[in-house]
């Protein structure tokens, strides 16, 4: 618009939730990205980390005072058990082999078809029978081919948004 010789000056500027002064004041007191994302009240799913970190990067905030990213020692934490939401998502993929690791059937639990459709490969979808996705319990688990999936009343977190 201003290309065009429009005076824009009375519209309102552009809102941003977390402003450069709000982000300085907590990465302060903070001790990652993690810890950021927490103290703002953010949700830690999504790109809700990778968001905040290119904003800390975009405003040149000091992060040097950040603890470095702790290793994996041992084995990997369990992914079948109740979690709690702060944890962050288990990925479906690992949700998956480990139900078929533990003898759930590569089938659908609806509908019964396997792992091939129409002479092509078919990825079934972990579905959280309750709608809640930290709750990984087996007992909560079933795997979906996409168009059982599709319909579920918790798919894609449709129980949620209705609620």
């Amino acid at each position: 618009m201003i290309e065009a010789g429009i005076d824009i000056s009375h519209f309102p500027q552009r809102w941003e939730r977390h402003t450069e002064e709000l982000l300085r004041e907590v990465v302060a007191v903070s001790y990652s990205i993690k810890d950021v994302v927490r103290r703002l009240g953010i949700s830690n799913v999504g790109g809700n980390q990778a968001h905040i970190s290119r904003r800390i990067a975009k405003f040149g905030i000091d992060t040097s005072h950040f603890l470095p990213t702790p290793r994996r020692a041992g084995a990997p934490k369990a992914a079948l058990v109740l979690r709690n939401p702060d944890d962050g998502r288990v990925p479906g993929e690992r949700l998956r082999r480990a139900l078929l690791r533990d003898g759930l059937a590569e089938d659908c639990a609806i509908c019964g078809t396997g792992t091939e459709w129409n002479g092509r490969p078919l990825c079934l979808e972990v579905d959280h029978i309750n709608g809640q996705w930290w709750d990984n319990r087996p007992q909560n688990l079933r795997l979906l081919c996409p168009n059982c999936h599709a319909v579920t009343d918790t798919y894609r977190g449709r129980k949620r948004r209705e609620a």
